[in-house]
């Protein structure tokens, strides 16, 4: 059976690269042909209508500083390697990405625009939508991920895709309700996703876990070094994307308490300055591989990622997770990371910053129960899966 994956393949994100890896993989060990389509030839027309959509966002101040600051950060990743040393350790970074890419995604040829693309999708079994924060209203928006390009005869399924927000604005309903519709068998990453499949097309979603989590942490092995630690001794893993100077004043104060030096990944999501001076070490050549790998070697994990948070549960480490964003506001996707730590009984692991190091040190995670959850909700997702597919 021929399954088509609309998946990330454009983005230096790790949590993005894995999941778009771990949904061929899941697909593939469960004796299925799949492929990824390929996004460039529509990527510029995609990129327009996202940009429109924006422009109407910026009354917004949550919405503006972001937007200021990633596109402050795209400006200065395009700067000369030999000026800027931004540019330079981002252009390291996306080394490793096209490496990574090039070595574990099976893609589908280049299609020749949205014609193209319908073409490969009317040849294809199935074609699925697969998990990240793909179906945000900018991406509603862009008309790639809401799978509008695939034909009305061909089997459409969504695996863990998230809509990234507690809520649709007004102005996309009409829309989402009519991709929503086309779409055969609906399964979302958190529980906000439930609420919005129902409100706008009547229909009940399933929760199901991030294709990251269908992989045990031994079958990850495969794609990293087993024997040698990307980074040597013991360290604390800081993985802060969001701009929250407190979160970084805990993570010093854990080094402090336990001696364990600082290795940060930086700069995930956009140019923050201050990091800088926060880790004492900071590597840039590190790919969706390495990324596993320092989670699993690190000591202590302190991080405001999804995917950050997942592997540490997968790797059985000590973890302490921040909100990115205030709850409460309209572009928070605070609800998958709750949704996750939920499931697997860790909700206290939310932190916001100021709470006592030793406390925090003290509480200690049972992974014997958390890893039972773990599985059964792999293997409900797994039936989802399959049953979605073979129905």
């Amino acid at each position: 059976m021929k399954i088509g994956v609309a998946a990330v393949t454009y983005k230096d994100n790790f949590g993005s690269a894995l999941q778009t890896y771990a949904t061929q993989y899941v697909l593939e060990k469960l004796g299925y042909d799949a492929k990824i389509f390929e996004i460039k030839s529509v990527y510029r027309e995609i990129m327009l209508k996202k940009l429109l959509y924006y422009a109407g966002r910026l009354f917004d101040p949550v919405e503006a500083k972001y937007l200021f600051a990633n596109l402050t950060s795209r400006s200065r990743k395009t700067a000369s390697v030999s000026t800027d040393e931004f540019a330079k350790n981002m252009s390291i970074r996306h080394q490793m990405y096209t490496e990574f890419n090039k070595k574990w995604y099976k893609m589908l040829p280049r299609a020749s625009g949205w014609r193209g693309l319908r073409k490969q999708a009317s040849e294809m079994d199935v074609v699925i939508v697969g998990s990240d924060q793909l179906w945000r209203p900018s991406n509603i928006i862009g008309s790639y991920y809401t799978l509008e390009f695939v034909p009305d005869g061909i089997k459409k399924i969504s695996f863990s895709t998230s809509f990234g927000v507690p809520e649709l604005p007004k102005r996309l309903h009409e829309h989402a309700k009519r991709f929503l519709s086309r779409i055969d068998h609906i399964s979302v990453r958190e529980n906000s996703g439930v609420e919005i499949v129902e409100n706008e097309c009547g229909r009940r979603a399933k929760v199901v876990c991030d294709p990251t989590m269908m992989l045990s942490a031994e079958e990850w092995m495969h794609i990293q070094n087993d024997k040698i630690p990307f980074a040597e001794g013991k360290y604390i893993l800081m993985y802060l994307m969001g701009d929250n100077p407190k979160q970084r004043e805990f993570v010093k104060k854990l080094s402090k308490e336990t001696g364990y030096r600082i290795v940060g990944l930086l700069h995930g999501a956009t140019y923050i300055s201050y990091d800088e001076s926060v880790a004492d070490e900071k590597p840039y050549n590190v790919g969706p591989s390495e990324f596993i790998n320092l989670i699993r070697n690190a000591q202590y994990v302190c991080t405001d990622s999804f995917h950050c948070c997942v592997f540490s549960i997968l790797h059985s480490k000590a973890f302490f997770a921040f909100r990115r964003w205030p709850d409460g506001s309209k572009f928070s996707a605070n609800d998958r990371l709750y949704t996750l730590l939920k499931f697997s009984g860790l909700e206290r692991r939310v932190l916001s910053g100021d709470e006592k190091i030793t406390e925090c040190l003290m509480d200690q995670i049972d992974y014997e129960d958390v890893l039972a959850r773990v599985a059964k909700l792999r293997e409900e997702s797994r039936e989802f899966l399959v049953n979605a597919i073979n129905s």
